[in-house]
């Protein structure tokens, strides 16, 4: 290993992750090691930290934060790439961790690497022995473009090679570092936190059901009938996720819990979030670590090393990093789900101090070769590897020489929308950018919206999208109801207008067959009962615009459920339908603006049934939708005059992304931007329909210029297509055609 002061002087390292100094309880993995690596480097302030914002207010970050993320916002992955490719940085150091990085399984900084002109190390916090295929693929390239893969245990090092074939010269073991604190007696701190004379449990980090304290406070009644003086304390605030999901229900039950057993004395819950120093004064103070977690793959715990660091001994369920840390006598395994088995460890050890202090020692020693200095090191000897025998990357500008990119296509907004909804549901129509209410609201408009909406959700992890998804699910289930009677829309009073016509129907399933497979789970539930309902009594669509709408929410459905027949069979039949009617001269013959659905709708079929007839017609239909646009260029039809809808432009970027999704041809990269340029003014009038200053976009491109109003429709569907875009700059630069 090169010493420390050779290794960094004059260069530069830049860490990667989510950074919230001392929050949750215990301090984060990327704060420590970027701490004690600046302390390596005899204090050379070229340390810098980008750091992830998973809230849109940001966090109160140090100094050292020079560059903040938008977990959702590509751009800001692909303006991340720039800024570390133009600074004075020799290597960066990505913190990987499911959870941390937006987009389907942290794939946004997928943006950030292909762009990226340094050398790049990656630590890995969760190896998955069976991860998902899109799990597995999104991290199987972040480790492809690695230069080095660290890893904290032997077990996740097995499983970098078997699962991932990352070969021995990539992969390397650096343990989870710890801080480096005496072997003191437990009772020095007690009096700190009110516990004198008691013997302390503890257990600490956010809080969430996988952690098993339920387990604990049942094996409690039997600790406390032998050791009458015992206290448990768990410490840490509920992870922000399971807030998120179901505010504080975990704490409160298990608070409940410990009055039902009348362990009130017994057991102390600290809520809170504390800092580095009050932390390891806590860990001080317990005479015994417990870690009783459910999730037995948990590859690495940094809880469970702080502990062992400090000479605690510990008691913990067999899960990955516990068996690799506690064997040899270094602490207790008990099994998962077992009250009876802690309680017995527990008292086995409170009864014997003699082994309770030997186990405390092994722990120690075992741990004095991961304090954070000696980890430091070890990540710094790795950092320099890389930065003398990686090849050199000259700095490009790749983003933008891609036809599609985060940093050249407009980030969707949701000012618009917003300001055409009420408590109730969209505006039919808007004059100008003003909601006019005295038309009411429309089933259709409902279902554009939910869609849209929960799509932005996916994308940019947006709360306001989610809450106008989930005014628009409420409207849309009100005028559906056990779908024997679904109604067109309400009146501005909210009295219910005459039947839905069956393309309002076709939406809607559309609209549900989206939620499905959308990440709320609580509004997927609810779409699966309201699509099953609609399917069953209006679920036979003639019409083929009405069908073409159906099958999109059928093929979404088959996306989370691929095995359910029943809707194989279902979507077979309304593509039949739109097949029907996809003759020489379909662009004509079609009876609406969203006339390029035809291909959108045969391609997404072909995918769900696999089906090469399918095929061959999205051949045929695509090669001409692309030149009766001019390569979308352009959106005259005879049957609508002069005019140019942008619900045209919308659903052609969604029809051919669709097609480029299933077969990545570089060659389909062309008409998608020019489509998304016809919105931003290459088109035949010179003049953008999208609006920059209200996100609205304008009703149409007429003869006489642009429609002055901001309508629902347009506005809506203008944004599912820069969504659509948004999605299609995440894929692989080297599939979607960029160059060197």
């Amino acid at each position: 290993m090169v010493a420390p002061s050779n290794v960094t002087r004059g260069r530069g390292i830049a860490f990667l992750a989510s950074y919230l100094p001392r929050k949750c309880g215990i301090a984060t993995f990327t704060h420590d090691l970027s701490s004690a690596v600046l302390r390596q480097c005899d204090g050379d302030q070229r340390v810098t930290v980008v750091a992830m914002n998973d809230r849109p207010e940001g966090y109160d970050y140090p100094e050292r934060v020079k560059f903040e993320v938008r977990q959702g916002h590509q751009i800001d992955y692909a303006r991340a790439a720039d800024f570390l490719n133009f600074s004075r940085i020799d290597v960066l150091s990505l913190q990987h961790e499911y959870g941390i990085f937006g987009g389907n399984w942290g794939g946004n900084v997928l943006g950030l690497l292909r762009d990226l002109n340094r050398p790049v190390v990656v630590t890995c916090h969760t190896v998955l022995a069976n991860p998902l295929p899109d799990q597995k693929a999104v991290f199987d390239e972040i480790l492809a473009r690695a230069d080095r893969v660290v890893v904290m245990t032997r077990k996740a090092l097995e499983f970098i090679s078997d699962v991932y074939h990352v070969g021995e010269a990539k992969a390397v073991l650096i343990p989870h570092g710890i801080h480096d604190v005496p072997f003191i007696d437990p009772n020095y701190y007690k009096d700190k936190f009110g516990v004198e004379g008691r013997r302390v449990l503890l257990t600490f980090g956010l809080l969430s059901r996988n952690k098993g304290i339920e387990d604990m406070i049942e094996a409690l009644p039997r600790i406390v009938e032998r050791h009458p003086r015992v206290t448990y304390v768990v410490l840490g605030a509920t992870h922000p996720a399971v807030v998120q999901e179901e505010g504080e229900s975990y704490r409160l039950e298990l608070q409940r819990r410990v009055r039902d057993l009348h362990l009130e004395d017994h057991v102390l819950f600290h809520p809170r979030f504390v800092e580095l120093d009050e932390l390891l004064e806590y860990i001080g103070a317990s005479d015994l670590f417990v870690a009783p977690y459910h999730n037995m793959d948990q590859i690495t715990s940094g809880a469970l090393s702080y502990a062992m660091g400090a000479g605690k001994a510990v008691v913990a369920t067999p899960f990955w990093h516990a068996e690799e840390l506690l064997a040899e006598g270094r602490g207790a395994l008990v099994p998962p789900h077992d009250p009876e088995a802690l309680a017995r460890e527990v008292n086995a050890l409170l009864d014997d101090e003699v082994a309770l202090t030997a186990m405390r020692k092994r722990a120690y020693i075992h741990c004095r070769g991961t304090v954070w200095p000696a980890v430091a090191r070890s990540y710094l000897g790795v950092f320099d590897d890389v930065r003398n025998h990686v090849m050199p990357r000259r700095p490009r500008a790749s983003a933008l020489r891609r036809p599609i990119s985060a940093t050249n296509v407009p980030t969707p907004r949701l000012d618009h929308l917003a300001r055409l909804c009420d408590d109730t549901g969209p505006a039919h129509h808007a004059r100008y950018t003003v909601p006019q209410w005295r038309h009411g609201y429309r089933l259709e408009d409902a279902a554009a919206y939910v869609v849209t909406c929960a799509k932005f959700h996916d994308v940019f992890s947006l709360p306001q999208a989610q809450r106008l998804t989930e005014v628009n699910v409420a409207l849309l289930q009100t005028l559906i109801g056990d779908g024997t009677q679904v109604h067109e829309g309400l009146d501005y009073g909210r009295r219910p207008l005459g039947p839905a016509s069956a393309v309002a129907v076709g939406k809607a399933l559309w609209a549900l067959g989206y939620l499905v497979q959308h990440r709320s789970s609580a509004l997927a539930q609810s779409a699966i009962d309201s699509f099953h309902d609609l399917v069953g009594r209006r679920g036979e669509l003639s019409d083929a615009r009405a069908a073409a709408y159906g099958a999109l929410g059928a093929a979404n459905y088959l996306a989370r459920f691929p095995g359910a027949s029943e809707f194989k069979r279902l979507l077979g039949r309304y593509v039949d339908r739109v097949r029907a009617v996809v003759g020489e001269d379909w662009v004509e013959a079609w009876p609406a603006a969203d006339w390029p659905l035809p291909v959108q709708v045969l391609s997404v079929a072909a995918v769900a049934l696999q089906d090469p007839d399918l095929r061959k017609d999205v051949d045929r239909t695509l090669e001409v939708l692309i030149e009766r646009t001019g390569g979308g260029r352009n959106f005259v039809r005879e049957r609508d005059g002069e005019d140019e809808s942008p619900v045209s432009a919308a659903v052609f970027i969604d029809a051919v992304g669709a097609v480029f999704q299933d077969r990545r041809d570089k060659a389909l990269l062309g008409p998608i931007r020019a489509a998304a340029d016809w919105f931003l003014g290459a088109n035949r009038l010179g003049q953008s329909l999208y609006d920059f200053g209200t996100g609205g976009c304008h009703d149409a491109l007429t003869p006489a210029g642009l429609n002055a109003n901001q309508g629902t429709e347009a506005s809506v569907f203008c944004l599912l297509s820069f969504l659509t875009l948004h999605q299609l700059a995440a894929l692989d630069a080297e599939k979607a055609g960029a160059t060197d």
